[in-house]
């Protein structure tokens, strides 16, 4: 019986190792760009970043086609999309539009299941607020480990060429094998259950957060997803302008990255506990100060590790406002995690955009400079979180003792 259930869950969590694997082929931006001259670098550039605008429509296609077929059915639909149009440039990948095309449709399957996962997960485990809690930071986990694999694997294959890396995208085969026959399909039990579970709570004074609050909240990511999409983006440049690492050196960082979010996500449930709502301004600050670092290391190493911390650092926040919100009321927690998901990826689709207009705004000369620039800007809002949160925490202990 327990055997059966790891298998459940761990088929359900594998479903994330996919999930961030957009920004995975971003090593291959320098040599895609060699091969379309024509094609300006920006445009180049949204061959990372576009999947993230389509995982926006996916999850709001995914909201209509799970009433018509169910969590699963919809799950696997997503799944089918990413294997066939993640690898499709593998197999053509001489016209730029159509490599263009089958980027926006990788980002839509993705789409289809990225809200599905947390929803199953917080279904499944509605009753038990610590369990759900410790698999939303496994969730988050499984996307750093899916971001190490597929970097690792891209950097590898991109010594062959880099169209030939895009079949690390295969890995969603025996992902929809094992969702397919382990996770059950949709079970009627944890809608009944999930109604009265709403009844009950629905009133709860605790679980009524503004609505402001989760706006906020989205806004605050989509700045700090815009800069750390854009450091994805830029690490392999800044290295090699910097003359210390080459295209390799840049996948492994991102690799790195992966790693760090990794972490997070094992010891999420330890870090939350300790830390509280000072978590959010902590890791903002320990993102912008790695991120600074970066801009004047001088070692592949030093360089990497900062990348480790920069992942790290950004997955404390995710897990943080995906846990608050699946606290709230049915209608509440499926809004804030919409919320959540429509700004990462907005701000994940734009990222290149970012660059640019920092450029423009400061007048900024080479990619140390705009890196550094927004480690300049995270430290700002770090500043302004422990504001925020050292006021929150007044007013609590002043409503407590009133």
């Amino acid at each position: 019986m327990k055997s059966k259930e790891k298998l459940k869950t761990y088929s359900l969590l594998s479903v994330a190792l996919l999930i961030s694997s957009g920004p995975v082929i971003a090593a291959n931006i320098p040599a895609i760009a060699q091969d379309f001259p024509a094609i300006s670098l920006t445009q180049v550039g949204l061959l990372t970043t576009i999947p993230s605008l389509f995982v926006i429509f996916g999850v709001l296609i995914g909201n209509r086609l799970e009433l018509w077929i169910g969590k699963k059915r919809t799950i696997l639909t997503g799944l089918g999309f990413v294997f066939i149009a993640g690898t499709f440039p593998a197999l053509k990948h001489d016209i730029f539009s159509l490599l263009f095309v089958s980027r926006c449709l990788f980002g839509l399957g993705i789409g289809l299941f990225n809200r599905l996962i947390i929803q199953m997960i917080s279904d499944i485990y509605q009753n038990n607020p610590g369990k759900q809690a410790s698999l939303i930071g496994l969730e988050s986990a499984f996307e750093g480990l899916g971001g190490i694999g597929l970097t690792l694997f891209v950097g590898q294959l991109l010594k062959i060429n880099w169209y030939t890396s895009f079949y690390v995208y295969a890995l969603a085969l025996p992902i929809f094998a094992a969702f397919l026959f382990f996770v059950p399909a949709d079970k009627k039990e944890l809608e009944k259950s999930r109604a009265e579970q709403q009844t009950k709570t629905s009133d709860h004074p605790s679980n009524r957060r503004p609505l402001r609050v989760m706006i906020g909240f989205g806004i605050l990511l989509f700045v700090i997803v815009t800069i750390f999409i854009n450091y994805n983006i830029q690490i392999t440049p800044l290295i090699m302008e910097r003359n210390i690492g080459n295209a390799t050196n840049g996948s492994n960082m991102i690799a790195f990255i992966g790693l760090g979010a990794f972490i997070a996500g094992f010891s999420f449930g330890k870090l939350y506990k300790y830390l509280g709502n000072y978590i959010v301004p902590l890791a903002i600050l320990l993102l912008g100060v790695s991120m600074f670092v970066t801009t004047i290391s001088q070692s592949v190493f030093l360089t990497t590790f900062c990348s480790m911390v920069i992942g790290f650092s950004f997955r404390c926040i995710m897990p943080y406002l995906l846990h608050t919100f699946t606290q709230q009321i049915a209608k509440m927690a499926k809004l804030g995690t919409t919320i959540v998901l429509v700004a990462y990826n907005l701000g994940a689709t734009l990222s290149p955009y970012e660059g640019t207009l920092i450029r423009q705004l400061f007048y900024i000369p080479s990619i140390q400079s705009l890196v550094s620039t927004n480690a300049v800007i995270l430290l700002l809002i770090a500043i302004t979180g422990f504001g925020v949160a050292y006021v929150n925490q007044k007013r609590k202990v002043f409503k407590e003792f009133v």
